[in-house]
């Protein structure tokens, strides 16, 4: 089995994420792309996304590359500056799978907590926006406490998650076993 991991990053959380699951992952026939550095060649077995968000799904870079892919085992992983576990997380790890789910395989996702970029910050307090995007003390707060986000732990959960499915899907592979997508 080759496993690539293919992601886009804003802030560097995606790429954090995206190169400990590469570090961490237990085959050797792997690789690993960003985005910027351009499209490459879908030769794996296994493809690992991973995207930071952009208006409640992938970012546009990400979201024209899902469209291309088809009959592939994929796992999805993205990062965002809000939390984990809040329904907007979950909302824009769905927006992702969603892109892929009618012509691949899902082995898995899993979604990062991750600091908001800086330049993001700045604009929306030169804005002062409205509504969802004004600045207030609590967010302050937040994008405090998130830019030490993500962390350590929450890369080897990522790890941990894609190990167990790239092993889940091998082994199903190896044995003439239906692998039945994860949603």
């Amino acid at each position: 089995m080759k496993v690539q991991i293919i992601y886009s990053s804003l802030s560097g959380c995606t790429k954090k994420v995206a190169e400990e699951i590469f570090n961490n992952i237990n085959l050797s026939d792997k690789s690993i792309y960003d985005l910027k550095d351009g499209e490459p060649i879908l030769d794996g077995d296994i493809i690992l996304l991973g995207y930071w968000v952009d208006k409640g799904g992938p970012n546009e870079e990400m979201k024209n590359f899902m469209s291309k892919i088809k009959d592939k085992a994929i796992g999805v992983f993205c990062t965002l500056g809000y939390y984990a576990d809040s329904a907007h997380a979950k909302n824009s790890i769905e927006t992702g799978i969603n892109l892929l789910k009618d012509n691949n395989i899902i082995i898995g996702s899993y979604v990062c907590n991750g600091a908001l970029s800086q330049n993001i910050i700045d604009n929306m307090r030169k804005s002062k926006g409205t509504g969802h995007h004004s600045v207030t003390p609590q967010k302050e707060l937040r994008w405090d406490i998130m830019k030490n986000h993500p962390t350590k732990a929450e890369c080897e959960l990522a790890s941990e998650r894609f190990n167990e499915r790239i092993t889940l899907y091998t082994k199903c592979m190896e044995q003439n076993l239906e692998f039945t997508s994860i949603l």
